[in-house]
């Protein structure tokens, strides 16, 4: 019986050839350094969250007082301030007309401060005020007095 040692000598050939290949590729491998640089160039882009309002100035100052006064058997005068209070973070809505079934113009936070343009109107059960900010007068509409406290300046 004779050897072929051919396909032997083949086979070690390759494998030989498959080594210098893997260490000609980890010789010229990029180093970790341009490895992680490549990696950076990947931004990740946080889920949205709720908008925040800018450029919001939370009243009153610590110079305030907050008091309530009955004259005429309504709450507030027309000029007078006032302050959205106890909606528990809800917000207060301020609709575009006195009524519940009118649309909601914004929602007013918690400690906004407002001037009272126009009012008393009894509509739905409620006593309604139009209110405007003083910083933004496209911040307006018709809010219920429940949430609504006088701000007076000492």
């Amino acid at each position: 019986m004779k050897k072929n040692w051919l396909p032997l000598i083949i086979g070690f050939v390759i494998t030989i050839l498959v080594l210098c290949a893997v260490f000609i590729f980890l010789i010229f491998l990029p180093n970790k350094q341009i490895l992680d640089e490549k990696i950076a160039l990947i931004t990740v882009i946080p889920a949205p969250t709720s908008t925040p309002i800018v450029g919001l100035t939370i009243f009153p100052t610590p110079t305030m007082e907050i008091t309530e006064t009955i004259e005429n058997n309504y709450k507030f005068k027309l000029g007078e301030f006032v302050q959205i209070t106890g909606t528990s973070g809800d917000g207060l809505r301020l609709r575009s007309e006195p009524g519940r079934s009118f649309s909601v113009n914004f929602i007013g936070m918690d400690a906004e401060v407002f001037e009272v343009i126009d009012g008393p109107v009894e509509a739905d059960g409620f006593i309604w005020w139009y209110l405007e900010a003083p910083y933004d007068k496209n911040r307006n509409g018709w809010s219920v007095d429940e949430y609504l406290q006088l701000v007076t300046v000492p």
